[in-house]
Order: C-alpha cells, then structure tokens, then sequence
C-alpha cells in the first residue's frame, strides 16, 4: 500500500523549496563579497609584509655599511704603516683588503645610496688605483713604496674622508628607523 502524502507535507515542502529559491541568490552574492574583503585584507597583509622586508634590508643594509666603514679607515692607516715600514709584502696585502672592503662598500652605498655618486666615483677611483699599485708592485717589488702607493693612498683618503660624513647620515638614519 502507498500512503498519499499529507497535504501538510506537501506546503511545507512547497514553503522550503520557495525559501532556499528565494534566498540563495542574496546568500551566494554576501559570498562573494566576504569573499572580495578577505582578499583585500590578505592583499593588505602581503603589501605590509612586503613593506616591512624592504624597510628591514635597507636597515640590514645600512648596519653592515656602518660596519665597514672603520674597517676602510683601518685599512688606510695600516697601508700607510705598510709604506712606513717599507713592506712590499704588507703594502700588497693592504691594497688587496682595501679592494674587497671598498668593493662591499660601493655595493651598499649602489642600493642605500644610489644617488650619491660622488662617493660611489671615489671608491670606484680607488679600487682601481689600488689594483694599479698592486700590480705594479707585484711586477716590480723594488718600487719606492712610498712614490708607487702615493696614487692609491690619495684616492683612499677622498673615500675615507667622504665616508666620515656618511656614516654620521646613515648613523642618523638608523637610529630615526
């Protein structure tokens, strides 16, 4: 035997078929827009993280310049004792630091620094009478040390001096972050 269906059944059947045809357009639309937010919220939170990484570079940046800058001093006042001492040895090896450190520097300064080009010729002008000397030397180890480095040291001491200034700005900048 099959039981009929009551007619109560059948309205409320009829009720929550109309219900859900009814509602479900404006439900899938706050879908979409709880949808659309989150993505700006995410969108948000990736720009800010972004953000962040940039500032923590730059300020990554600036701490391993202001690092190097007194190892640059150091290597300039420790040529200057090599020529003293009459060491072409030591001479050779100073030069050689002060091309690695400089080369770093320039490196730092091209990101941080980009338009500070005064300072990023000087250390380039360096790095380059540096190379010059050293080959010399290694050419000719009987070179009066103190006439064959005088070009190196001239173009060190433009940086050094230059750089004095710019670790007392990138100092501030620092400390302002």
């Amino acid at each position: 035997m099959v039981a009929n269906a009551s007619p109560r059944g059948d309205v409320f059947y009829s009720f929550v078929e109309r219900a859900a045809n009814l509602t479900s357009i404006p439900f899938a639309l706050i879908g979409f827009g709880v949808t659309f937010w989150q993505l700006s919220k995410t969108k948000k939170a990736a720009e800010s993280a972004r953000d962040a990484a940039k500032i923590a570079q730059g300020e990554m940046s600036r701490a391993s310049l202001l690092t190097l800058i007194p190892q640059l001093q150091r290597v300039e006042e420790e040529l200057e004792r090599a020529v003293r001492l009459n060491s072409s040895e030591l001479v050779i090896s100073w030069l050689a630091n002060w091309r690695w450190q400089a080369g770093q520097v320039r490196g730092l300064l091209m990101v941080i620094s980009p338009n500070d080009k005064k300072t990023l010729k000087a250390i380039q002008a360096s790095v380059a009478a540096a190379a010059l000397v050293k080959s010399s030397l290694i050419d000719d180890p009987d070179l009066d040390l103190s006439a064959s480095t005088k070009p190196a040291r001239d173009a060190m001491s433009i940086v050094t001096n230059e750089i004095g200034a710019l670790a007392t700005t990138h100092q501030i900048q620092t400390g302002g972050s």
